[in-house]
């Protein structure tokens, strides 16, 4: 079984490699999404209409909205209008207050965990 499940994950990181070599991202290119342009502003509607599309996973988003809560150290829930989404972030995030997040889609693996944004940077809504 543990032979199985490591030839899978090699099998799937290949193809994860490749597709960024060659800049072919085929759930970004299918709905104009911001895979192909880390300054347009996404929702987490859309996030959570490509969660189940391999190639969304590792594309950068940017979010606006806010904070609705903070659960332990690194876990926060982020709200924009269109949805709600669970961010991971070390740098600590503002709770109530309107700002901009840049980060990463992380699919869950194998449905095993959940759709979260790995948050890269963030600030206050100009």
């Amino acid at each position: 079984m543990k032979k199985i499940l490591l030839a899978l994950t090699a099998c799937l990181t290949l193809v994860g490699v490749t597709a960024l070599n060659a800049g072919d991202n085929a759930a970004c290119s299918k709905s104009a999404s911001p895979c192909s342009n880390k300054d347009r502003v996404t929702s987490i509607r859309w996030i959570e209409s490509v969660q189940h599309e391999l190639d969304a996973d590792d594309c950068y988003v940017v979010l606006v909205g806010k904070i609705t809560k903070k659960y332990k150290d690194e876990t926060y829930f982020f709200t924009d209008g269109t949805g709600t989404i669970q961010l991971d972030s070390e740098i600590d995030l503002p709770v109530g207050k309107n700002i901009v997040v840049r980060g990463r889609i992380d699919q869950a693996f194998l449905s095993i965990g959940k759709l979260e944004v790995e948050v890269s940077s963030w600030r206050y809504v100009k």
